[in-house]
């Protein structure tokens, strides 16, 4: 019994019981007790894990059910878990109570508590950040059995938006990729497109298209038209013009799945938005990334807020991060500009460098900084229930052959696009996709599924690594 054992003993049985259940009530002579917590430990167990591999792990996070009763279950079981430090130190207390080996047992008990409280307000967090992102209604019943509804492949429209607090109206997507990824083996072609491109065509019957109806497509004649009618600017207008899509809130993500959507030939099937700006705030949640700088950068040059980002390799901050992404000013001397390829290829840096230097230990102690950020940086019509079967589908892509197809100069004129040209070009890619590796040549391995959708965002090209 507790008389018979020492302080520290009795410190050490509670311990024990922490990791097995009902050891302390062993050593007190409760035998039934014992073996009742130590039976219920295991039976919950086993319970715990056939629920983990039945409903799948991903559906644990992705499911909004799930979700929430998992937020429940940690509290419940954290609870449960400090009363049994506290049942267990009961058991085995020596009658002389010593004032340190109470405090000890009620230390234990903070200790064993804390984890799930964490690990509850993580789920809360996860859950939170998930439905803001992924808004989209959801189709009544997903069938995980066959989640793409019999189709080969899926498009996803990757957007790099360029949404900034002192921009009047919307943002523009400048940055435009497919990833057109076969269901069964994963393999994926990454079509780029020029954000500069001009007179894109809408679906026959749509909204845009009657609005701007073929030959000529998105064409707005007058000055400013260089801005205003690229291929970039298809998001901006239909949001800022609402009222020929009779203010529907997917106007705009509509409007640029259409367009991209014909200039391919492809039925785009779920759109990905990576807001550049937030992606300043993840960069911030980080403590910055360390980039090499192989020039001097200037941005808002002859304005109160421009500077210069020095040549060389450094850590930048998120601000700092993001011009270094956008700037295309020079001063006539020590900075250079870019064209528009220069910079998709410098975002791509910034986007690849901050998912390289993405470490387990920064999301742990940064968790709710990361997730407050990456609800202002994500946007998508992707189904959330769907996320359990892309899941699968991204690991596949990580295994899988990945090609690139850019239609960029010199090979494709923006200025004069030859859709008809593109299409077939598409069309050749994706059948190679389906080649045997001896036809479509030597299978690498693609990078991590998250790189590889993120850094799609920009132009796949070299790193800026030193």
């Amino acid at each position: 019994m507790g008389k018979n054992i020492g302080a520290g003993a009795a410190i050490g049985w509670t311990l024990l019981s922490i990791l097995v259940p009902g050891a302390a009530h062993l050593r007190a002579g409760h035998r039934v007790i014992g073996f009742g917590l130590l039976a219920l430990f295991l039976i919950g167990g086993v319970a715990a894990t056939a629920m983990v591999l039945s409903s799948g792990g991903a559906a644990m996070l992705t499911e909004e059910s799930w979700a929430k009763a998992l937020t429940g279950g940690a509290i419940g079981v954290g609870v449960a878990w400090a009363l049994l430090v506290v049942a267990s130190y009961a058991a085995v207390r020596p009658r002389r109570r010593l004032l340190w080996s109470d405090a000890v047992a009620l230390g234990l008990v903070a200790a064993v508590l804390s984890p799930f409280v964490v690990a509850s307000r993580a789920v809360s967090e996860v859950d939170s950040t998930l439905s803001d992102v992924f808004t989209a209604p959801e189709p009544t019943p997903i069938n995980h059995a066959d989640p793409w509804a019999g189709r080969a492949r899926v498009n996803i429209l990757l957007l790099g938006g360029d949404g900034a607090a002192g921009r009047d109206g919307s943002i523009r997507t400048d940055s435009i990729n497919v990833a057109s990824v076969d269901v069964k083996s994963g393999d994926t072609v990454l079509f780029a497109l020029p954000r500069e491109m001009e007179n894109a065509p809408f679906p026959k019957g749509s909204v845009m298209g009657r609005l701007f109806p073929p030959p000529k497509g998105f064409y707005i004649p007058g000055p400013g038209r260089a801005s205003e009618d690229l291929l970039n600017a298809v998001w901006q207008y239909a949001d800022t013009h609402p009222a020929p899509f009779h203010n529907s809130p997917t106007r705009a993500p509509e409007a640029i799945k259409g367009a991209v959507g014909e200039i391919l030939g492809l039925k785009i099937d779920y759109y990905v938005l990576v807001n550049m700006w937030g992606v300043a705030r993840l960069i911030d949640a980080l403590g910055g990334v360390r980039i090499h700088v192989e020039q001097d950068i200037c941005f808002g040059v002859g304005r109160s807020d421009g500077g210069v980002i020095k040549a060389g390799t450094r850590r930048l901050n998120g601000n700092d991060a993001l011009w270094y992404g956008r700037a295309r000013d020079h001063d006539g001397s020590t900075c250079a500009g870019g064209d528009n390829h220069t910079r998709m290829r410098r975002q791509h840096c910034v986007i690849s460098a901050m998912l390289d230097q993405l470490d387990p230990g920064t999301v742990l102690f940064k968790f709710n900084q990361l997730a407050r950020a990456a609800r202002q940086t994500f946007k998508t019509d992707v189904p959330r229930g769907l996320l359990q079967d892309l899941v699968p589908l991204a690991d596949r892509v990580k295994g899988a052959r990945v090609s690139t197809l850019s239609f960029v100069p010199p090979h494709y004129n923006p200025a004069y696009p030859d859709f008809p040209r593109i299409r077939a070009a598409v069309r050749k890619a994706i059948a190679r996709s389906h080649g045997t590796p001896a036809q479509a040549g030597p299978r690498t391995p693609a990078p991590k599924p998250i790189k590889t959708l993120m850094a799609a965002t920009a132009k796949l090209s070299d790193t800026c690594s030193a």
